[in-house]
């Protein structure tokens, strides 16, 4: 998987700009305008890749209109591939 072509690109480089927090789902797709499917496909590629983490919130929401919330993160031992990646593109 080429990870630094079109939306994975754009994704990565969100999650890049900010490697201490942990970016929802939702938050992903309204930064990045790309389409909710798009996001997913991408992020579960990534995911499989080992490059990025996907933690669920491990608490009950007090709000019964909210479900879970799905946080996306580097994994840590990728971030310094992908910023030299991303250098020599």
């Amino acid at each position: 998987m080429d990870i630094w072509s079109n939306s994975s690109h754009v994704i990565l480089s969100l999650l890049l700009s900010s490697t201490t927090h942990k970016f929802w789902f939702s938050e992903i797709v309204d930064c990045t305008r790309l389409a909710r499917a798009t996001v997913s496909s991408n992020l579960q590629r990534l995911e499989g890749a080992g490059i990025v983490i996907r933690e669920e919130e491990r608490f009950k929401s007090e709000s019964t209109f909210r479900g879970a919330r799905v946080y996306y993160t580097l994994d840590p031992l990728a971030i310094g591939y992908l910023r030299l990646q991303e250098l020599s593109t």
